[in-house]
């Protein structure tokens, strides 16, 4: 049984990459179709609350979040915010996704080594390999 809870977080990683790719990807549909940016992020962030609604609904868990963790929770709606703007307005302007998003994806150069560097979480060989072979992959990617 703790074989099977120790897969837990990779199955929810491969849900959260089928779900942010499609997402992604409805990105580059609404700008196509140039879509005003700011109506677009109201709507689908008004989904995302709905979900977590739903979700509190049916754990029925009572809503809870310290003052801290509410600040950064708005930080992360800024800057989750910022570069949803960006990535529509981008291909609103005629971006091809094929670029645009191998590039996007190098968010990794960011939360990859501050999450080794905060939480102090090894950096083995083998992992700075894998680390070299996704930045190379999507700087292929992308042209």
């Amino acid at each position: 049984n703790i074989g099977d809870n120790m897969n837990i977080p990779i199955m929810l990683a491969l849900v959260t990459l089928a779900t942010r790719g499609l997402g992604a990807f409805f990105s580059k549909v609404a700008g196509a179709h140039q879509v005003y940016v700011p109506s677009y992020m109201t709507v689908a962030s008004a989904a995302v609350c709905l979900v977590g609604i739903a979700i509190h609904i049916v754990q029925r868990h009572p809503f809870e979040l310290s003052a801290n963790m509410s600040g950064l929770a708005s930080l992360q709606g800024i800057l989750g915010g910022i570069g949803f703007f960006a990535i529509l307005l981008a291909f609103r302007l005629g971006g091809q996704g094929n670029i645009l998003l191998p590039i996007a994806a190098l968010t990794i150069l960011v939360s990859v080594p501050l999450t080794s560097i905060v939480y102090r979480e090894p950096v083995t060989a083998t992992k700075l390999m894998g680390f070299g072979f996704g930045i190379t992959s999507i700087i292929f990617l992308s042209r």
